[in-house]
């Protein structure tokens, strides 16, 4: 735009055609004064635009103005100008030529910008949790005030600075929250979540919930810059480990209850309920694999005098003594039960009758003079006992029957026999 001016007037007597994109106006509208150049300059900037220009023309110096403009339809929009004075040589007027650059979009953008930092000031300062952002090209990272809160830090305690966070975090907890994090920075995961200790202020831990998520990526999926939030979840982490503690309790409690179920109480040998199940099992291993077990049935021999002449204190300890034996001498995987008063039961897996007998064998002589005592004298402990092996399907009920049926008969023979369950066996 060129100006020709004198003390009155400022005249535009030559301008670009493409005027017309910027102030909506043609170059005739403003070369003719129809639309006169300084009555479109916004208000509050044409004073301060006539003020420079009068300077400059005195100290005939060039200058550069920004202002905004009502461009015809009524819209805003932002100049940028460059002029520099020419005087005429014979008649010594001053004419000025102007290179006019819009602005609008510029301005706009920059003050998006603007608005958007604003906001998200706005949101890092009122979130409850803490924020941060780290650019990875600059290895630079920001700390909200409410990060360093957590912490127990003023915001200016605690330096913006990346070591300040890994120094912090617990030592059983750096290796794993270095491997996620690596994960997301190589764009192996979606996001970044991790929950880790980092040290307080006061020397202590605090649980923290860190997530973050990569908000900008090279050519190659690495992260160059990540955004996230911290939230204290130390109260969370303490609760769960009192649920786990009271889960562990409760646990236990049930596996008492369960024991108990099939415990006996005064020998604390399973029970007969625990050796029922334990038959059931054998059964289903001789259908499935072939496997045979064998069922023997003890019964202590004249234990009724013990009662008689002893008491049933003594005959309490009579029992204790002989479970005790059979603890000792009949190892796992064979199950021995009390069956009921002075009856036991003993369940070996693949064993034969005769294999079964020899071990029987074995354990009435430990029956000796030395196993019990009332005072000074020994109480003879004796016991009968019958064998049933099983090879083939038979229900509970006979297994169990055969097995007492072969007892009783060694019981009728004088006691202190094992007898192993044959068909044809007589019935006592």
């Amino acid at each position: 735009m060129h100006w020709k001016i004198d003390e009155e007037n400022k005249v535009v007597d030559q301008i670009t055609p493409n005027v017309e994109r910027i102030f909506g106006y043609t170059p005739e509208d403003i070369i003719t004064g129809n639309v006169p150049i300084l009555s479109i300059i916004f208000e509050e900037d044409r004073d301060k635009f006539r003020a420079a220009m009068v300077q400059r023309i005195a100290s005939q110096s060039p200058w550069e103005s920004s202002y905004r403009i009502y461009a015809k339809n009524g819209d805003i929009r932002f100049i940028k100008s460059y002029t520099y004075l020419k005087q005429d040589n014979i008649t010594s007027k001053i004419s000025n030529f102007s290179f006019l650059f819009d602005q609008t979009e510029i301005k706009q953008e920059i003050n998006m910008h603007i608005s958007l930092e604003h906001q998200w000031a706005t949101a890092i300062d009122s979130a409850r949790e803490g924020v941060w952002d780290w650019d990875l090209e600059k290895n630079d990272v920001f700390f909200s005030k409410h990060w360093k809160s957590m912490l127990g830090y003023e915001e200016h305690e605690l330096p913006n600075q990346l070591i300040e966070w890994r120094k912090r975090i617990h030592p059983l907890d750096v290796e794993k929250v270095n491997e996620v994090i690596e994960e997301h920075i190589r764009n192996d995961s979606v996001f970044f979540e991790s929950e880790h200790r980092l040290r307080h202020s006061d020397g202590t831990y605090r649980w923290i919930l860190d997530r973050g998520k990569a908000v900008k990526r090279d050519e190659y999926g690495v992260a160059l810059r990540m955004i996230g939030t911290h939230v204290d979840i130390t109260e969370r982490k303490e609760t769960e480990y009192q649920l786990q503690q009271r889960n562990k309790e409760l646990e236990h409690l049930v596996d008492q209850v369960k024991e108990l179920s099939i415990t006996d109480p005064l020998t604390s040998l399973y029970n007969r309920r625990k050796m029922i199940d334990e038959i059931k099992k054998a059964q289903h291993q001789l259908e499935k694999n072939r496997q045979p077990f064998t069922i023997a049935i003890l019964d202590l021999d004249y234990f009724k005098n013990i009662n008689d002449q002893y008491g049933h204190t003594f005959g309490d300890i009579a029992l204790q003594t002989f479970s005790n034996l059979l603890k000792r001498q009949i190892p796992s995987p064979n199950i021995v039960a009390r069956w009921g008063g002075e009856e036991f039961m003993l369940l070996f897996h693949n064993k034969n009758g005769i294999e079964t007998q020899r071990q029987l064998l074995s354990l009435q002589a430990c029956c000796n003079d030395e196993l019990l005592k009332y005072r000074m004298d020994s109480v003879k402990l004796s016991f009968s006992a019958g064998i049933c092996e099983v090879t083939e399907h038979q229900s509970r009920e006979v297994i169990i029957k055969n097995a007492d049926q072969a007892m009783y008969l060694a019981k009728s023979l004088g006691r202190n026999q094992i007898n192993l369950y044959k068909e044809g066996l007589p019935v006592v």
